[in-house]
C-alpha cells in the first residue's frame, strides 16, 4: 500500500477590515465557533473537526481526542528548531496529512495599527467514513 500523501494547507486572505472568519464545517454545516453577545467565541465542535489553531495566540483553541493523541505522540520529539513550533511542520510531524482539510485564514484589522491574524481549522475526512 502506498504512503499517505503530505498535508497540504489551503491559505485564505481576507481582505482588510474584514470581519473575523466565522468558519463551517465542509462536511456538516456547522458553525466551529459561536459567539456571545459581547463578541467572544467558543468553539463549537461537531465530529469533523480536529483542531483549531489561534496563530495570535500560538495554541489549539480546539483539539479533537484524536487530534491531540497525535500530537501529544510527538510531544518529546519536537526539537527547538523553530521550525518545529510553525504549525505546519508540527501538523506534518504529528501524521497530518490529506485525510485532513486544512484552511489557514488571514484576516485583518486596526487596532493600535494595522494588525494581521492568521488561524488555522482542521478538518478530519475519515469521519465522514466511520459515520457510514
Amino acid at each position: 500500500m502506498s504512503e499517505q500523501p503530505a498535508l497540504r494547507i489551503a491559505e485564505v486572505a481576507q481582505p482588510f477590515g474584514c470581519d473575523p472568519p466565522i468558519v463551517h464545517c465542509p462536511i456538516c454545516g456547522q458553525a466551529t465557533l459561536v459567539f456571545d453577545d459581547e463578541g467572544f467565541g467558543q468553539a463549537a465542535p461537531c465530529d469533523h473537526l480536529a483542531f483549531i489553531y489561534v496563530g495570535e495566540a500560538g495554541e489549539f483553541e480546539y483539539l479533537s481526542d484524536d487530534a491531540e493523541a497525535m500530537l501529544d505522540a510527538i510531544e518529546e520529539d519536537v526539537e527547538d528548531d523553530e521550525d518545529d513550533w510553525e504549525i505546519e511542520g508540527l501538523l506534518a510531524k504529528a501524521g497530518f496529512d490529506r485525510r485532513f482539510l486544512v484552511f489557514s485564514i488571514t484576516y485583518g484589522g486596526m487596532g493600535c495599527g494595522p494588525m494581521w491574524f492568521t488561524d488555522t481549522f482542521g478538518f478530519d475526512y475519515s469521519k465522514v467514513a466511520e459515520k457510514r
